[in-house]
């Protein structure tokens, strides 16, 4: 069979035809292709907004509930009032940072986690610093943690069960800073000694110098007078036998001296 010049024209653009048509419907499928994925994502975008604007705007969301947990010292109205949390808000407009940077500067609180417990209660867990004594500065009283941070000013002495330590050597008392006198920690850790050798006895303790400290019984009947705390503890047997001897000779003491290498005096008032 003989193909004409004419006849291959025809050809040709036959194919040419072909190949448009297979373009036009690729461009086609493409942009149904296109089409499609635009209307998933608009639906996906106005289904996440009306779900947004549910949760920031919706009544179900509000805070009703705010536990705390942890607290022993503090209560529950003074930590909620310092948290800056307030009921009816939207959970999820809560700045959690905010709340915990203003807990934060409460030096009783040394520790603590807010979480919000979805719709609508948050929980308050917090660990506080332990009362270790109370000084007494300037006719002032303010309890201090073992580290010697500064918690709290206090008005009254009565149902306090730590120790009492007087005459530190300072003017300034700031709460939340930290009483870094070294006297401060040597006559908590005195008073801390001579309750292990003589559980409950003691309770109060005034530095007379860096190393020289008086420690006073629950009664103000009986004062002993130390440089360290290893001497009550290197000494306890001779304590609680002179202890002993003041109690059976009904002795009127000044105090009992232990400042003496290997020994424990007792000072009689004349």
């Amino acid at each position: 069979m003989k193909i004409t010049d004419e006849n291959e024209e025809e050809i040709e653009l036959e194919e040419e035809e072909e190949e448009e048509k297979e373009e036009g419907e690729k461009h086609l499928h493409f942009g149904i292709k296109i089409t499609k994925i635009l209307i998933y994502y608009l639906i996906i975008g106005f289904l996440g907004w009306n779900c947004f604007n549910f949760i920031f705007s919706s009544k179900f969301c509000n805070i009703e509930e705010v536990v705390i947990k942890g607290n022993d010292y503090l209560s529950e109205d003074e930590i909620f009032y310092k948290s800056k949390i307030k009921l009816g808000e939207n959970i999820f407009k809560l700045n959690l940072k905010k709340s915990i940077d203003s807990l934060k500067q409460e030096p009783w609180i040394k520790d603590l986690e807010i979480k919000r417990i979805i719709p609508n209660k948050i929980i308050i867990s917090l660990k506080e610093r332990e009362a270790a004594a109370i000084v007494h500065i300037n006719e002032e009283y303010f309890i201090l943690s073992k580290e010697g941070i500064v918690l709290s000013k206090i008005d009254k002495l009565a149902g306090l069960s730590i120790p009492l330590i007087s005459e530190i050597k300072i003017t300034r008392v700031i709460i939340g800073e930290t009483i870094d006198e070294p006297e401060f920690r040597t006559a908590l850790e005195i008073i801390n000694s001579a309750n292990v050798i003589l559980p409950k006895e003691f309770y109060k303790v005034k530095i007379l110098a860096s190393d020289d400290f008086l420690l006073y019984n629950v009664d103000d009947t009986l004062k002993i007078r130390v440089n360290e705390p290893e001497e009550i503890i290197n000494k306890g047997d001779l304590l609680r036998e002179a202890l002993g001897k003041i109690v059976e000779e009904k002795l009127l003491v000044e105090y009992v001296d232990m400042r003496f290498k290997d020994s424990v005096i007792i000072k009689v008032k004349n």
